[in-house]
């Protein structure tokens, strides 16, 4: 009797380690955070604000899936591409966040390069906030990973696009994001968008309440996206200088058919188009989008591939040329045409 007591016990015991009706029981192991500040060392062991690492780059060499990194106010000179390629999960995201203010990540250091970004990403689930970014050889921010996430942050005076997602880049989310004066200074400004989801991206990619301001060529750039990209509340002013086009939102390019989708979208100021179709052969749909004082506010002279545009509460006003609308159900719009 006391054998089979014994045997009954021991069973139990397995079941529940292996898992069986109970479930497995897996230990629980909290990532480490981090802290960097000008004042730092990274000869500190980096793990509290009395004790930080001096550069963002030993931090993130340190950081595994579930950590933040706090980086405290001030400026960071930084000459080297930062580059997140780790794969993190949406419950174990690794963070860069402001531990007060807006520190700012000066790249000026660098040289004028295609390979010369601020911060690359290649990995996934990462998340920037609430940081300044200045003066990167080439994009800003360099976006190629799945499900990362660019919030409150400034993007200024870079030598190509200020953030840009690319070559299968996906569900992305950029929140409340500001990319301002940035400008390619060897091609006199021609490449040079505030923001640009462009060239092969992947799905799921969404910006909402993000502002494009005097950037050299576009404030928005859907290029040959080759999929949907989503804007909600964004606002395009004051793009094109030399020899950029100018166009607060391009919304496609070498005939890709692109079904993107803007809401409450406003466009002032710009050089050329307030919203520019540019050879999409998808069907578009704006909602409550405002083009004011642009050369042209509207320029949809092509009806899609398949079904059509959809223009609803939209307003044009204080264009110098007339809107172009084809192939498109309009309802409660004030066109100049």
């Amino acid at each position: 009797m006391k054998v089979k007591k014994i045997l009954a016990t021991l069973m139990l015991t397995i079941t529940i380690i292996g898992g069986g009706a109970f479930g497995s029981i897996t230990p629980a192991f909290a990532a480490t955070n981090y802290y960097v500040s000008t004042s730092g060392s990274d000869s500190n062991s980096g793990i509290s604000s009395s004790s930080p690492f001096k550069t963002l780059a030993k931090a993130i060499s340190s950081a595994s899936s579930g950590s933040t990194i706090y980086v405290a106010s001030g400026t960071y000179n930084v000459t080297s591409t930062i580059k997140l390629s780790k794969s993190n999960s949406s419950g174990s995201p690794i963070k860069i966040v402001a531990q007060s203010g807006e520190p700012v990540i000066d790249f000026s250091g660098q040289s004028y390069s295609d390979s010369n970004r601020g911060f690359q990403i290649s990995g996934s689930y990462y998340t920037i906030q609430n940081l300044k970014i200045v003066g990167a050889g080439d994009n800003g921010i360099y976006i190629t990973g799945d499900h990362n996430t660019v919030k409150s942050c400034d993007i200024t005076k870079c030598r190509d696009t200020g953030l840009q997602i690319s070559n299968g880049g996906s569900n992305t989310y950029v929140y409340d994001v500001n990319s301002t004066y940035n400008y390619d200074p060897k091609t006199s400004g021609e490449n040079a968008d505030g923001f640009a989801a462009k060239l092969s991206i992947g799905t799921g990619n969404v910006f909402e309440k993000c502002n494009a301001d005097y950037n050299s060529d576009d404030g928005f750039d859907l290029y040959d996206a080759g999929n949907i990209v989503k804007f909600y509340n964004c606002e395009a002013s004051h793009n094109g200088v030399d020899e950029g086009n100018g166009n607060g939102f391009k919304v496609g390019g070498n005939y890709s058919a692109d079904n993107h989708y803007l809401e409450n979208c406003t466009s002032t100021a710009n050089k050329l188009r307030g919203f520019d179709q540019n050879n999409n052969t998808g069907a578009l749909t704006l909602i409550n989008c405002t083009g004011d004082g642009n050369y042209s506010n509207f320029y949809f002279k092509t009806a899609p591939k398949s079904g059509k545009h959809v223009f609803t509460g939209c307003i044009s006003k204080n264009g110098k040329d007339k809107d172009y609308i084809t192939g498109a159900t309009v309802t409660n719009c004030s066109f100049n045409q």
